[in-house]
């Protein structure tokens, strides 16, 4: 029994010590050991236990000493970038790409730096390098603090494996400070044979610096994300824990819906909406509800020889309720933010985390090529294309539980929205198919079942596919061409020197295949892959067989010279609508992405098998970082730099909250332009108040632009009855009276009506019309009385029948018979006037030249 407690005492005395042996104990051992008391299975237990321990001391020390170089070289690294910021800021070629001059004296400010002003009243930055270093070193230093404090609370079996990450984050910082210095190495090489490589360095920069910084603060973090084995929650109160992040994904969802919603409101009431392109479609719903067809009046014939795109007649009962353009607009406001929830469902489903499905919604939210689809650089507001992501998500998310009949129903939702839709939906559905009929990919479809149903799926979206890519011929090849009395779609005229037409462009690809890459690989191009990579961390290239639905889409955008038809020197993306089919893909990439890349990243830590830190968590933070911080440079959001300049054109003074007493006055005057129209007039108005006239019986477009409706000649239809032009709007060729055509031309069928509005808008008026027009042309020709009666919209019961305001049939005849007594009286005075008119002609004495005078009424 003395010899048993000896021993006994030994090894709880040895196990009571922690992992930290002291040396006297293992002198202590060494007698115990050594004594003829100690029994021998002990000793080898005690023996293995230390050298095991001794062994964690050593590779401990180990990792300490190596953390000091790598140190070193993170100093050297934010030194190097450091000289690169102070480029950035005091160029002011490089400093102008980033974010208005405003803004700009203000971040110079915020690190260092001075402005002032040259002989030539140009503003000078001076950022001197060791004030920008000062200020990377004291956050470096306060996130060193920081590793401490996390060092003392992590236990002593995990101690080791926290040194090997505090080492990889020193690492990364050097690594990316290094990358982020590459950006200047274009501008060693010669001007002439380097200029494409220059342009890109200048055009990516407001993408490159942002992304640098995001993955450098991410570096920073990366000791924090770790958790000790010690103190890991279990499993059970982890998943509690974690699911705690709907209620913040919910709530900051409706923040980013009604930020958007409010957006687009001001813009409403401050008369920056255009016509067309946007307004237009709630001329659409109107027309439709009114008898008068899915048109509306800026081309003739129906809108389906534009677009097959009808998804926005499903609002039709909404608008009935609110017809109001606002509607339409809270439809998109709420369709691309609560795209968040497939978002996070399918984050989740890939990464199987619930917090890395989280950060992968929030970046959707601050990702500032979604915005674009909001709210476009020329204030276009809505676009039916925009309805599509939500559905394109859906039908990911659908087709990966292997529900088909959603996957179905939502495929026709997405090809509703645009006919264009089907270049995404056809290789993404093969690529859906593909997957399917790989064996072994139930970790990616969680709930499959067996071989059987994984290839019945297959089948049933390979089909899909093909019916994808035939629907698309058939309605650019047959249906909009019908609806175009067998005119090409106008779109094809999009793509430049390429073709005009359909059959132009695939004879170019075939005849001409060098011109066609050259489009496609050139420097825009290369931006337009940063524009869509970058933001999101690079993680969708984790994916390569997802992305690749993507391809097709990406080449029309390549291809696209939209802006050189304009004149204008913006790309068309993703600043206008293009891309706006390949977002869920790149989403869904970058989901996939999150455990692949988490996994690969993780790899790179010494003893990283038993690390969470590089999951698909950790990978999600660097996608909501870049997202951010790019934001910042690109977004016109209130996350975006210019949203708060007073020298944007996008700032919240110029558009939402303006402060020009002109506009304010504008705004408010185009109320009263509207209650002066009659609901039953033919009006022809210039944009933006053209947005508030779309409720008239017909609502045509005053501009240089050839219509349809004209048959391609200037000046406004015959029927119209007034003239509405906007002098306050930016586009606006006409300021004064004296600049309107129609009061120039000599004919004297306008009159100008009395300034009511101080000179903002002028409305004309035709002369000598009434509630119901008839058109009069009398003229005496060589003696030869020739009289004229045009009725161009006579309607029995009445005109502009109001629908929506029939609430019963007893109504409805005491309507009708109120409108045909009001036609008749209209008539009876008409003809009267008439009569009097011949009867002036008649008696009139004959002219003595050859001469024909008309009498216009």
């Amino acid at each position: 029994m003395a010899e048993m407690s000896n021993s006994e005492a030994c090894r709880w005395s040895l196990a009571g010590a922690g992992f930290f042996i002291p040396d006297w104990l293992g002198e202590h051992f060494d007698f115990c050991s050594s004594s003829e008391h100690v029994d021998p299975p002990y000793q080898r237990e005690v023996s293995s236990f230390l050298g095991q321990q001794s062994g964690e001391m050593a590779a401990l020390k180990s990792a300490k000493q190596k953390v000091l170089p790598d140190a070193f070289l993170a100093i050297a690294g934010l030194c190097c970038l450091s000289v690169s910021v102070s480029g950035w800021m005091t160029t002011p070629e490089f400093s102008s790409q980033l974010w208005p001059g405003d803004i700009h004296q203000e971040v110079i400010a915020a690190l260092g730096g001075t402005i002032s002003t040259d002989a030539v009243g140009k503003m000078r930055s001076d950022l001197p390098i060791l004030s920008v270093l000062s200020r990377l070193m004291l956050v470096s230093v306060v996130c060193a603090f920081g590793w401490a404090i996390r060092l003392r609370q992590t236990g002593s079996g995990d101690r080791l494996v926290l040194w090997n990450v505090i080492r990889h984050s020193l690492r990364r910082i050097v690594l990316f400070a290094f990358v982020g210095v590459t950006w200047w190495l274009p501008f060693f090489f010669n001007a002439e044979a380097a200029g494409s490589v220059r342009i890109f360095a200048v055009g990516v920069l407001p993408l490159w610096a942002p992304f640098i910084f995001a993955c450098l603060i991410d570096s920073l973090l990366l000791p924090f994300r770790h958790r000790s084995r010690e103190i890991r929650p279990t499993s059970a109160g982890s998943a509690g824990r974690l699911s705690g992040v709907r209620i913040p994904l919910l709530l900051l969802t409706l923040a980013w819906t009604g930020v958007s919603f409010w957006m687009n409101k001001c813009l409403y009431e401050q008369l920056f909406i255009p016509h067309g392109d946007s307004a237009m479609y709630e001329e659409h719903l109107w027309n439709v509800w009114h008898g008068k067809g899915f048109r509306s009046y800026l081309d003739q014939g129906l809108f389906l020889g534009e677009h097959i795109q009808v998804i926005h007649l499903l609002l039709l009962p909404l608008h009935i309720l609110w017809p109001s353009h606002l509607l339409l607009e809270l439809t998109e406001s709420v369709a691309l933010g609560f795209c968040t929830v497939p978002v996070f469902l399918i984050g989740r489903r890939h990464s199987g985390s619930e917090k890395a499905a989280f950060w992968l919604a929030m970046a959707w939210l601050l990702f500032f090529p979604m915005h674009y689809l909001d709210i476009a650089i020329d204030q276009k507001t809505f676009r039916p294309i925009a309805l599509a992501v939500p559905a394109l998500f859906w039908m990911i998310e659908f087709a990966e539980r292997r529900s088909v009949r959603g996957t179905i129903i939502f495929l026709i939702l997405a090809l509703s929205a645009k006919e264009d839709v089907a270049l995404i939906t056809c290789p993404l559905l093969m690529v859906l198919a593909v997957l399917e009929f790989r064996q072994g990919r139930s970790a990616v479809f969680s709930d499959a079942s067996d071989t059987s149903t994984k290839a019945s799926c297959g089948k049933v979206f390979a089909v899909l596919s093909v019916l994808s890519l035939a629907y698309l011929m058939i309605a650019v090849l047959i249906l909009i061409p019908a609806f175009r009395s067998g005119g090409d779609v106008h779109y094809s005229q999009y793509f430049g020197d390429l073709g005009r037409s359909p059959g132009e462009l695939l004879k170019t690809a075939f005849t001409d295949p060098a011109r066609v890459l050259a489009h496609v690989l050139s420097v825009r191009t290369a931006l337009y892959v940063c524009v869509f990579l970058l933001p999101l961390g690079l993680t969708p290239l984790f994916s390569p067989l997802r992305l690749l639905s993507a391809v097709f889409t990406f080449v029309m955008l390549a291809l696209l010279q939209l802006n050189v038809a304009d004149g204008g020197d913006l790309p068309p993306v993703p600043y206008h609508h293009f891309h706006a089919p390949m977002l869920p893909v790149l989403f869904w990439a970058a989901s996939v992405g999150l455990r692949s890349g988490g996994d690969a990243l993780r790899r790179m830590i010494p003893q990283g098998k038993a690390l969470e830190t590089e999951s698909s968590t950790g990978l999600s933070t660097l996608i909501f970082l870049s997202c951010a911080l790019t934001a910042v440079t690109g977004s016109a959001m209130p996350c975006g730099a210019s949203f708060w300049s007073d020298e944007s054109p996008f700032g919240v003074h110029s558009l939402y909250i303006p402060t020009d007493v002109q506009q304010q006055e504008r705004s408010r005057l185009a109320q009263k332009v509207v209650a002066m129209i009659p609901k039953s007039a033919h009006v022809a108005s210039t944009d933006f108040i053209h947005t508030r006239l779309t409720h008239c019986e017909r609502s045509y477009d005053y501009s240089d632009y050839p219509r349809a409706v004209n048959n391609y000649k200037p000046g406004v239809p015959p029927d119209t009855d007034y003239i509405v032009i906007d002098t306050g709007h930016r586009y606006s060729k006409i300021r004064t009276p004296s600049e309107v055509p129609e009061l120039n031309d000599g004919s004297g069928s306008w009159e100008l009506l009395p300034d009511q509005f101080n000179g903002v808008f002028l409305v004309l008026k035709r002369r000598g019309i009434w509630s119901v027009p008839c058109r009069l042309t009398v003229a005496d020709c060589g003696g030869v009385l020739q009289a004229t009666v045009s009725l161009n919209r006579v309607n029995i019961f009445g005109l502009s029948c109001p629908w929506t305001g029939m609430r019963s049939v007893v109504g409805t005849f005491r309507w009708a018979g109120r409108r045909l007594c009001v036609l008749f009286r209209k008539l009876f005075v008409l003809l009267k006037d008439f009569a009097s008119r011949i009867k002036k002609v008649v008696t009139k004495p004959a002219f003595r030249d050859d001469r024909t005078p008309s009498l216009p009424l």
